[in-house]
């Protein structure tokens, strides 16, 4: 995630449409909103995409994936959002996109093996794919299936219409949990969040990105330049929930938080250095596999 203002490592630096090429203008942040990236910032592609409930069906595919991220989240964290940050956010995020609360309250039960599959059924289970698109590019897909046979096929089929294939790319990437939240009112820079947040236990690095309309909106109640940003915070997978409940704690209010697999350095590919044709290509692909049913999740090493 690119800083608008100089990023301040806490410990060593560290490490997610109408045309093909509005698509990945998208593609490159959580948020969709375009911002370049660095090498080592929070960069991820989510397929959660706030736009797509434009009818009925897409509606209910948003639904869908929403509902497998609550999912997942109950089934790492228990289904209590009390004590699960991940599962409170996926469950806020779902509600803010217009979620029925019975499909929310369903997928809980669900990731949380409370509530059986219909008779016959197979019960839902994270699946991740990895391959390579064009330019080489690196993809990491995760999915929420009951058959992977059809979820590996219907992949397998998505990178090879893009002329890619399914190949090993995990090794390009490391995991890591991110928490984004909006500085405090009041707060005259970001130097002053980034001095506040880096001494919460468990922080590892922060940087920042613009802050959307909307998010700009809800934010801050000052003119200071501090109020069109929002910060990015990462940690080790394991001390996320305790990263963003202290985050909460000092003040701040949090937008969303996650697990990702982040580009390692040596991986990275800089977008900018692609050409139309390619950018075009990428984003053909990323569609295609956004588009899936059981995907929730894409992550690639562009930067």
């Amino acid at each position: 995630m690119s800083a608008l203002i100089p990023r301040r490592p806490v410990a060593a630096t560290l490490i997610s449409s109408s045309t093909s090429l509005t698509f990945l203008n998208l593609f490159f942040s959580r948020h969709f909103h375009a911002t370049p990236c660095t090498s080592s910032g929070h960069s991820k592609w989510s397929t959660i995409k706030h736009d797509k409930a434009k009818n009925d069906a897409a509606r209910n595919k948003l639904a869908t994936k929403f509902g497998g991220q609550i999912a997942v989240a109950a089934r790492v964290g228990g289904a209590d959002p009390a004590n699960n940050v991940r599962l409170a956010m996926a469950i806020e995020n779902a509600a803010r996109a217009n979620v029925p609360k019975k499909l929310i309250e369903s997928a809980i039960r669900r990731g949380a093996g409370l509530e059986k599959d219909a008779a016959g059924a197979k019960p839902s289970e994270l699946a991740v794919y990895e391959g390579l698109g064009p330019a080489g590019v690196a993809f990491v897909v995760e999915a929420l299936t009951d058959n992977k046979s059809r979820t590996v096929s219907q992949v397998k089929a998505a990178f090879s219409k893009a002329q890619g294939s399914m190949a090993p790319t995990a090794y390009m990437f490391r995991k890591q949990g991110w928490v984004e939240c909006a500085p405090k009112p009041g707060q005259e820079s970001a130097d002053d969040a980034f001095d506040e947040l880096a001494d919460i236990p468990g922080v590892e690095d922060i940087s920042s990105r613009a802050a959307e309309e909307g998010e700009i909106d809800d934010n801050n109640n000052n003119n200071s330049s501090n109020s069109q940003i929002m910060l990015v915070v990462t940690a080790q997978v394991a001390d996320t929930a305790r990263v963003a409940e202290g985050i909460k704690a000092a003040g701040y209010t949090m937008k969303d938080m996650g697990i990702e697999y982040a580009p390692n350095d040596d991986a990275a590919i800089v977008e900018a250095d692609l050409d139309e044709e390619v950018r075009t290509a990428i984003g053909k692909l990323a569609g295609a596999l956004d588009d899936l049913d059981d995907v929730i999740e894409i992550y690639t090493n562009l930067v």
